[in-house]
């Protein structure tokens, strides 16, 4: 990049998992967000069955209500990588497109799991968030557990549910070993996707055959009751983790901070920083720079807590959170004295800074 250059930045954004919405949303926030003095904003939108379309803005889309996630819709998001096939063109026109950097916008499978983050990296183009390890591992919710206990990080009690078992199988497992209630769902999602809560063997019957975990891997998890707490964490990659104020999440109704109570404007109470003590807070944040530091993430991520009577418990973590108006890891850096659009710089600088460009 020449001095006084704009920077060029390439924004992904839509893709082909269930999040295709939010993440339309969060590409054009941060596309507005762009200074054009400094940056020269470009869209790339990924629709829904995976074509790629070089310069194109969609339009914003109403995220008022729970996507489908019916067999048919959780098996297209199995084979989808979000990659362009070799014959689209689109690999090409990306190296050829003189980017600087690319802003991943992308959420759930084929964006946050590290697919896109490898066809990135072998066109040799510079990308905001965490590689392709981090991004997978930390997108396989079983995997990611495995590595936050080994780290200490307190997690609630799971239940791997594979291919071929039957339902009768994995209801005696899960009410054995489990209890009731327990937490159904999908291991590779976001946005809370498939996610339920079962109070009973019905219940829990109805969930596993609503979501199809017999046809992916799934996990069953203890219910652990308490306070909703998130905590985003900048950094990493050579950078040192900072810790954002905690928010606390407030569910006006529902059973927990669904996909609804996410991106519905006025469904829930966010509270930033969370009401909680200060030793409270601290130990969360720095549960939350483990994890990060745990599964190698860079740039940004984005933790979630219950504050059980027994302490906290971490839930998951995510490496691409969302950057909606709603969005939880804006809040925190604004509590933090970060804007939206200096968070959205920064991120940007950062993964030019990884790639050498910056000292």
């Amino acid at each position: 990049m020449g001095v006084g250059k704009r920077i060029s930045v390439a924004v992904l954004l839509g893709g082909e998992s269930p999040e295709h919405s939010v993440s339309v949303c969060s590409g054009l926030n941060v596309l507005d967000a762009l200074d054009p003095d400094h940056f020269d904003g470009r869209p790339v939108y990924i629709d829904r069955s995976g074509e790629w379309h070089f310069d194109h803005r969609p339009a914003p889309p109403i995220l008022a209500r729970v996507p489908g996630q019916t067999a048919s819709t959780a098996a297209a998001a199995r084979k989808s990588c979000g990659v362009p096939s070799p014959t689209s063109g689109a690999f090409e026109r990306l190296r050829a497109a003189d980017l600087d950097v690319v802003f991943v916008a992308l959420h759930g499978p084929g964006g946050e799991d590290g697919a896109v983050q490898g066809m990135l990296s072998l066109a040799g183009v510079p990308y905001t968030g965490s590689g392709v390890l981090a991004s997978a591992l930390a997108m396989d919710k079983a995997r990611t557990k495995r590595h936050l206990r080994a780290h200490g990080v307190p997690v609630p009690d799971d239940l791997l549910v594979g291919l071929g078992q039957s339902e009768a199988a994995v209801i005696e497992a899960a009410t054995a070993r489990i209890g009731l209630p327990c937490v159904v769902k999908p291991v590779a999602s976001g946005s809370s996707v498939g996610v339920r809560i079962a109070h009973s063997q019905a219940e829990l019957s109805e969930a596993l055959s609503a979501y199809s975990v017999k046809g992916q891997t799934g996990l069953v998890e203890s219910y652990v009751e308490g306070l909703e707490l998130t905590c985003g964490v900048l950094g990493g990659g050579g950078e040192p983790p900072q810790p954002l104020p905690l928010t606390e999440i407030r569910p006006r109704d529902g059973q927990f901070f669904d996909f609804r109570a996410k991106y519905t404007p006025d469904a829930c109470d966010e509270i930033t920083p969370a009401e909680v003590e200060d030793q409270v807070a601290t130990r969360i944040q720095e549960l939350a720079v483990i994890a990060h530091e745990a599964l190698g993430c860079e740039g940004m991520s984005r933790s979630d807590f219950i504050l059980s009577k027994s302490g906290p418990m971490m839930l998951e973590l995510n490496t691409i959170p969302g950057m909606t108006e709603t969005s939880l890891l804006p809040q925190g850096a604004a509590a933090a004295g970060i804007p939206f659009a200096a968070l959205i710089e920064r991120l940007i600088h950062s993964a030019l800074r990884r790639a050498g460009h910056f000292a």
